[in-house]
């Protein structure tokens, strides 16, 4: 069965409540976020009037009013020329102040945001436990629950919760972010823009509850381009936690503070993040824009979700050095060696390769997040065997193909010369969409 229908039936059996999913690839088993709700069957999805109504361009019922214009007023100050010329050479913007000064009948925005957010937490049946989802090679799903992690996707809510929380359905309805977006951070492969967007809830209890490392999204199953992260914290302190690491390699990690008011953008397919635990209550929301669901053969190149790794390192060098190029073609032109291998370091750090990359570079970082995120179960020891089998997989097929360019990346994080290790590498260009 494809790693498609393996998630979609996974999805199918456990419910809406899934929120990061291990699905079986040929590689072994690849961290894949995908939204609650998303992966349900399209009978399921076409049943929600309010999900359809996202999907398109149009008038939202939180369109002129009060909620609505503060929500607009702060998207024009969050998507700028410099967020997303940050968010395209980086991979990542962080946006403070955004909503400084913009009201909602008098209740400063992000408070109002606040409220509404505590309020529906507060209200049973309204959010439910963050989980993983651990599909196997059989098709059997086992579900690994996160500790005091608790959400709600806003098109999944009933009309009265919606009623309670106008600015957060605005941020979900209002448009503005896509569409500046879509003018100013230029689409994968036109006509491939972003289409429609979805936003999910979040609170974080506290007593330790984090994320693991993980992508947002991955090309061959989702059409997630652009994660925008809100925070809503206003008494947060260092020694609070629940800090949000950035692994923009090969940039050096970054960590954000959850204060509120600040919006981290990042690309949901290519940059590396996780959650740190959190001693103390936490409040945010997620908002994903999503491009149009490519059909099969319609995706980025070299994003691949099916195929071993080295089916997709050979498309990645392809696409450097040329198709049909062999390993033992001739390189007679002076420096060839090094072009080879900044090529294949060029190669490692493509879309699609990346995420390979990343699990190697951060493995033991990945394991120790895995075991921290999750209580000690038997599916946790599942995770972090997977986790092993899948970075010895991925060593040794990209190993094969680009050692060159690995050795060098390797030598350029194990030296003790000043700069990232872009700059180590003499400032190699980095995709990032």
């Amino acid at each position: 069965m494809a790693a498609r229908s393996f998630a979609r039936e996974a999805v199918r059996r456990l419910g809406r409540n899934t929120d990061e999913i291990i699905a079986p690839l040929s590689l072994g088993y690849i961290p894949l976020r995908l939204a609650r709700g998303r992966l349900v069957e399209d009978s399921t999805r076409q049943s929600s009037s309010r999900y359809l109504a996202t999907r398109t361009f149009g008038e939202a019922p939180s369109h002129g009013t009060p909620a609505g214009l503060a929500v607009a007023a702060a998207a024009e100050r969050i998507i700028t020329p410099s967020t997303c010329d940050h968010l395209r050479t980086r991979g990542y913007a962080i946006v403070d102040g955004a909503m400084d000064g913009i009201d909602v009948d008098g209740v400063p925005l992000a408070e109002a945001m606040l409220n509404e957010l505590r309020s529906l937490s507060s209200s049973p049946g309204v959010m439910a436990r963050n989980a993983t989802v651990l599909v196997g090679k059989d098709g059997v799903a086992n579900r690994l629950e996160k500790s005091n992690i608790f959400e709600a996707e806003v098109h999944a809510l009933s009309e009265e919760s919606l009623a309670r929380a106008p600015t957060l359905r605005a941020a979900w309805e209002d448009r503005t972010q896509l569409t500046l977006l879509n003018v100013m951070l230029p689409a994968r492969a036109p006509p491939q823009s972003l289409h429609y967007q979805s936003v999910k809830l979040q609170r974080n209890a506290g007593r330790g509850g984090c994320f693991p490392l993980h992508f947002d999204s991955d090309a061959g199953l989702d059409a997630r381009v652009v994660t925008a992260l809100t925070y809503l914290n206003p008494t947060w302190k260092p020694g609070d936690g629940g800090e949000l690491v950035l692994f923009p390699f090969p940039d050096d990690p970054i960590t954000v503070e959850p204060i509120a008011g600040r919006v981290v953008l990042f690309s949901s397919a290519n940059t590396l993040h996780r959650v740190l635990p959190s001693a103390a209550e936490r409040f945010c929301f997620t908002t994903w824009f999503f491009a149009k669901q490519a059909r099969s053969g319609e995706g980025d190149e070299g994003q691949t979700t099916t195929g071993a790794a080295s089916v997709a390192a050979r498309k990645a060098a392809d696409k450097y050095w040329g198709a049909g190029k062999s390993d033992d073609d001739p390189w007679p032109e002076p420096g060839a060696e090094e072009i080879r291998t900044m090529r294949e370091c060029e190669a490692l750090l493509a879309p699609g390769m990346r995420k390979h990359l990343m699990r190697l570079v951060h493995a033991e970082e990945w394991a120790a997040s895995i075991a921290e995120s999750h209580p000690d179960t038997p599916e946790r020891t599942r995770a972090l065997e997977t986790h092993r089998r899948e970075v010895d997989v991925i060593a040794r097929a990209i190993g094969g193909r680009y050692p060159r360019g690995l050795a060098r990346i390797g030598s350029a994080m194990g030296s003790e010369r000043g700069g990232s290790v872009r700059e180590r590498l003499g400032g190699l260009e980095v995709r990032w969409f």
